[in-house]
């Protein structure tokens, strides 16, 4: 009784894991994209330049435009 129960508890654990992974791994793009563009946003509204360095997007705030 006790190892069925076990089991049975184990396979609907690893299942909900699962599922939950997979939701994860779908959703990450669009996760993704929403925290880029909030970055754009925070960097644009703080008076920093988006730029493209090495094909990665960043933020140049003005303190580091005026150091270089």
């Amino acid at each position: 009784m006790g190892t069925r129960f076990a089991r049975t508890a184990f396979a609907l654990i690893s299942i909900v894991a699962v599922a939950g992974a997979v939701f994860r791994i779908a959703t990450a793009p669009d996760r993704i994209r929403e925290r880029h563009q909030t970055a754009r946003t925070v960097c644009l509204q703080k008076g920093g330049e988006w730029v493209t360095v090495d094909n990665n997007e960043i933020c140049r705030s003005p303190e580091l435009a005026k150091q270089m």
